[in-house]
């Protein structure tokens, strides 16, 4: 089905107007109102819309998480310096003549005091360490980090296929709505012609004072349909700017002629493309992945931490030490006894898997019941664009006839207004039901995991 064919049934019945924007009596100039086709209103949103720009951020937040886990893999060089003051000191004392005589003299010859140190001590150290056994925990927290980047990408390309899919209704919504509100305006003319011919029978006596009071009522309903229409469309684009990212007051002229060649494929196919390429399903792949991770991380929590380390330290005050000196060896941590909460830890992690392996079984089955869904709808509502394509021909054949009885004096004004209106009516039942047809594709196309309009 091509759009052209709309667009041609459109021409021939003289609603080449019909697709330029509302303009109020207070309406900008035409320079301020932005022509924009579907490819070019998904391509907007994709690059402006606020969610997806957070979205950005998210991954790029992940990223760099990333790159901070990565960093555990080399070693660390730290400082560490202490200023302290102690209150009392330990002192050596030697009492005179304990190492004897010399000549008749004590050695020494007099008690000697020695202390111990000072009483404010300096000391300054800077330590390279570099994990061994911990390499595990941290290739699993790499692991983990990598996974969360690729759920974040993959968020990303779910959330720009739903954003797609919300350009394409909205932009057709519009496009309905433009047609509907022309359709219930010659309804409207419709309704006032009727209305001045019954009031007019009634005057002359062939009618009763409540035909024109149905006349009265019609009308007023018909106005009705015209606001309720306008301000849909209102909200229609209202809604479109917002997705868009744009203010909230721009005019849109939307671009009917929207490309719809494309070719139906078999349903296994859809299904095969679907489990390869779905954003969501391949989110849940990554989940189960990081899943995984997390419980080889809590195992290892079992293996003791060996550090291999060298330090050069610098002190003043500290007795028995020189001012600079280096140390070097192996430092081991081992938790001997944590009452269960290891155990726990694994457990935890191995719910989270078996969660995550539940999730994607799920996600699987909920694509093939929406490819299903989908690809039944797309055969449905290419049928409904048959037979209301078939109502259009009928309709114009009816306004036709009633175009050449009325030159003949055969029908009212008021007959041709309603066949009139009657065409327009089944104009815009067969493009709400093309549009349709190319929602449903775009539904199609976005449960595989494609974004529709790129």
């Amino acid at each position: 089905m091509k759009l052209n064919s709309i667009l041609r049934v459109l021409a021939l019945s003289g609603v080449a107007g019909l697709w330029a924007p509302p303009q109020p009596a207070f309406a900008q100039p035409s320079k301020d109102v932005r022509r924009i086709t579907l490819s070019e209103a998904v391509h907007v949103a994709i690059s402006q819309n606020h969610a997806l720009k957070i979205a950005r951020l998210k991954v790029t937040e992940n990223e760099q998480k990333k790159a901070g886990q990565r960093s555990a893999y080399f070693p660390s060089i730290t400082n560490q310096s202490n200023l302290i003051h102690i209150t009392d000191l330990e002192n050596i004392g030697i009492p005179a003549g304990a190492f004897g005589t010399a000549g008749g003299s004590l050695v020494p010859s007099r008690g000697i005091i020695i202390p111990q140190g000072q009483k404010t001590l300096y000391s300054s150290g800077t330590q390279i360490s570099q994990p061994l056994t911990q390499l595990i925990r941290i290739h699993r927290a790499n692991q983990i980090a990598a996974a969360e980047v690729a759920v974040s990408r993959d968020d990303l390309k779910t959330a720009e296929t739903q954003v797609a899919l919300q350009v394409h209704t909205l932009y057709f919504g519009i496009l309905i709505a433009r047609l509907q509100k022309q359709a219930a305006e010659q309804q409207s003319t419709y309704a006032t012609e009727r209305l001045r011919e019954s009031e007019d029978d009634v005057r002359n006596g062939s009618a009763l004072t409540v035909a024109a009071i149905q006349g009265k009522a019609g009308l007023l309903e018909s106005r009705q349909s015209v606001l309720t229409a306008e301000l849909q469309l209102s909200d229609l684009n209202t809604e479109l700017n917002d997705l868009l990212g744009l203010p909230l007051d721009t005019q849109l002229d939307l671009d009917p002629a929207v490309p719809t060649s494309f070719e139906l494929r078999p349903r296994e196919e859809y299904l095969q493309t679907a489990w390869s390429e779905n954003p969501e399903i391949s989110a849940a792949e990554d989940t189960v992945r990081k899943a995984k991770a997390g419980v080889a991380a809590a195992k290892s929590a079992y293996i003791p931490d060996i550090t291999a380390y060298a330090r050069q330290s610098y002190q003043d005050g500290v007795p028995f030490l020189v001012r600079n000196f280096g140390t070097f060896g192996i430092a081991l941590n081992y938790e001997v006894f944590d009452f269960g909460k290891r155990r726990a830890g694994v457990r935890e992690r191995e719910a989270q898997l078996a969660q995550a392996e539940e999730n994607l079984k799920r996600l699987k089955d909920q694509v093939a019941v929406g490819i299903e869904t989908d690809y039944n709808k797309v055969e449905r509502t290419r049928s409904m664009v048959e037979v209301a394509n078939q109502v259009v021909k009928l309709r114009q054949e009816s306004e036709r006839l009633a175009q050449n009885q009325l030159r003949e004096g055969i029908i009212l004004v008021s007959d041709r207004r309603q066949s009139t209106a009657a065409t327009y009516k089944a104009q815009a039942d067969y493009l709400q039901a093309s549009l349709g047809y190319l929602l449903a594709w775009a539904e199609l196309e976005q449960v595989v995991g494609h974004t529709p309009g790129l």
